[in-house]
């Protein structure tokens, strides 16, 4: 815990030094390495969901179930993996929270569930109509209700009107989120997508007036990996107290896969790091460079040393004491991104990460 607690400080302490730095080479590497992979990823991993829901609702057994939720897994880690850039495509047509609706503090997703498999009404889940339904049951977290809640198996195989309906829903959510994934990236890598773009900053008459904009749209990226998991991932469901825990706060209760979330975020954060931010700060300052790695190494290493499902965690009296070190290891990286990282790139501090702006 000593060493722990001198490497937040020493992350505090590091001194900023700015220098001249190439964003358009730096944008170009972090949109051809980062960001369209991981794009690419999630378009793979979506379309793989919808084949299982597919084959699973033309014959509901436990095998095809067991499938679906593996391929369910598989395009929840390629949504967290890209979850951190805000910006572009994502943010077009409202994908991001039609993606993952989340948080939802009006519990938007279960009363919009509700009603839908209530009404079973087909007319609803068409391709059409369902593109433009509330947010709330479109993605990742109205399916995860759909799949893990109690006795869903036997709900999937009790040939009733009510499984029918379940399926064709499953279905619908599983091929609008292929649809997204796939229309994102497209917007990214077409001829004249958002890569051409982020390419051209700085031409009269672009989005971006100069490729500095483009950079920033990448940091509060960076940012807003840390951001959300320690102000929002974490704290919302640990609570103010042991006593005060809320585990049905956490983003993916149902499933268990609350802390790989986190993990695979904190993975993602680090890979956009060493991706091209630093040989931007290693060029100027070696050695703040060194603590942005490890910085980032500590921090994954203590999301993986939580061994429970994170529901379970924020009432563990141990476990506890592991997320709030998480929680300062990840403010304390926010804080050196804001103070120092924003200095050696010379960009303005002042932004909301969570934005999309």
């Amino acid at each position: 815990m000593i060493r722990k607690t001198a490497l937040v400080l020493a992350f505090l302490l590091a001194s900023p030094e700015a220098w001249a730095t190439d964003y358009a080479a730096l944008n170009k590497a972090l949109v051809e390495t980062q960001v369209i992979p991981r794009y690419q990823a999630l378009e793979q991993a979506t379309g793989a969901l919808r084949q299982s829901a597919d084959a699973f609702c033309a014959a509901p057994d436990a095998a095809g179930y067991a499938a679906l939720t593996e391929s369910f897994h598989g395009a929840v880690d390629g949504w967290q993996s890209v979850q951190h850039i805000r910006f572009g495509p994502v943010e077009l047509f409202m994908r991001s929270m039609r993606l993952a609706f989340w948080p939802d503090p009006r519990n938007s997703a279960g009363k919009q569930l509700s009603e839908l498999l209530a009404s079973r009404d087909e007319s609803q889940i068409t391709q059409d109509a369902f593109q433009s339904s509330g947010v709330a049951v479109q993605g990742f977290p109205a399916l995860e209700r759909v799949l893990f809640e109690e006795e869903a198996l036997a709900k999937f195989t009790a040939k009733s009107a009510d499984s029918a309906f379940r399926c064709k829903l499953v279905t619908a959510i599983s091929r609008n989120l292929a649809d997204m994934a796939k229309d994102i990236r497209e917007d990214w890598t077409k001829p004249d997508g958002y890569a051409h773009t982020v390419a051209i900053a700085g031409t009269p008459g672009t989005h971006y007036q100069e490729p500095k904009e483009a950079t920033l749209d990448l940091f509060k990226s960076l940012y807003g990996t840390v951001e959300i998991v320690a102000d929002h991932k974490i704290a919302r469901p640990m609570g103010a107290s042991l006593d005060k825990a809320r585990p049905r706060l956490a983003e993916s209760w149902r499933s268990a896969r609350s802390m790989r979330n986190v993990v695979l975020n904190l993975e993602a954060g680090q890979a956009l790091y060493l991706g091209g931010f630093s040989a931007a700060v290693a060029a100027s300052d070696k050695k703040l460079d060194d603590l942005f790695r490890r910085a980032f190494t500590q921090t994954i290493a203590t999301a993986n040393s939580v061994s429970l499902p994170l529901e379970q965690a924020v009432e563990d009296k141990s476990a506890r004491a592991r997320l709030q070190q998480l929680v300062k290891e990840s403010g304390a990286m926010k804080q050196l991104f804001t103070q120092r990282l924003t200095a050696v790139l010379d960009i303005p501090a002042g932004f909301n990460a969570m934005d999309g702006d």
